[in-house]
């Protein structure tokens, strides 16, 4: 996937872009496509979790969120990072970078009304 930005000066909005090969595409849609993933999704957007943290959220067995989070890592919906504790005992930590998800087949300028943050994707 390659990133760029795209600005709508009316609105004061600079939008990240991701354009992504027909693989990278059916890799997010397939993420997409498992119930328990959008789960995951939607759980962060109360804020960066770790596994355990996910699996409490949504009433998901922990190898499914495991499963889940290494599907998403892949796609720009999820981020991942390491949560530091002060006993020296470190968790990947997952975040969830944009509230909003565009999928475009075409060249849109504009996008969003808001500021909430926006990940188009071109196909």
């Amino acid at each position: 996937m390659t990133r760029s930005t795209t600005s709508d000066p009316a609105a004061g909005l600079e939008t990240p872009v991701v354009h992504a090969s027909p693989a990278e595409t059916a890799r997010l849609f397939d993420a997409l496509d498992s119930e328990a993933c959008r789960a995951v999704v939607q759980a962060l957007e109360d804020g960066p979790m770790t596994a355990k943290e996910l699996q409490a959220a949504g009433d998901i067995p922990l190898s499914t969120v495991y499963r889940c989070v290494n599907e998403l890592v892949d796609t720009p919906l999820v981020e991942e990072t390491t949560r530091v504790s002060e006993g020296g005992h470190h968790a990947s930590e997952y975040s969830r970078p944009v509230e909003t998800l565009v999928v475009s087949f075409g060249m849109e300028q504009t996008l969003h009304a808001d500021d909430a943050p926006v990940l188009k994707l071109t196909l």
